[in-house]
């Protein structure tokens, strides 16, 4: 068996959908979706097991401007 696996981090600005997209991808709500901006203050990881691959996907909070 060939197994493979595979981090995915969602980076973007605040409030365009990362955490909306990483709950469809993972198929759990993990990730709390609001309308107010920065509402994820913290990195959140979610894991997709399947027969022969893992992926580790890394909801992250917006990047702001210096």
């Amino acid at each position: 068996m060939n197994h493979r696996s595979g981090f995915v981090n969602i980076l973007g600005n605040p409030n365009v959908g990362k955490s909306t997209i990483m709950n469809a991808l993972v198929g759990e709500k993990l990730s709390i979706i609001t309308s107010k901006a920065q509402t994820t203050r913290h990195r959140i990881m979610g894991i997709v097991n399947g027969d022969d691959f893992q992926i580790v996907y890394s909801d992250t909070p917006g990047i702001l401007k210096p």
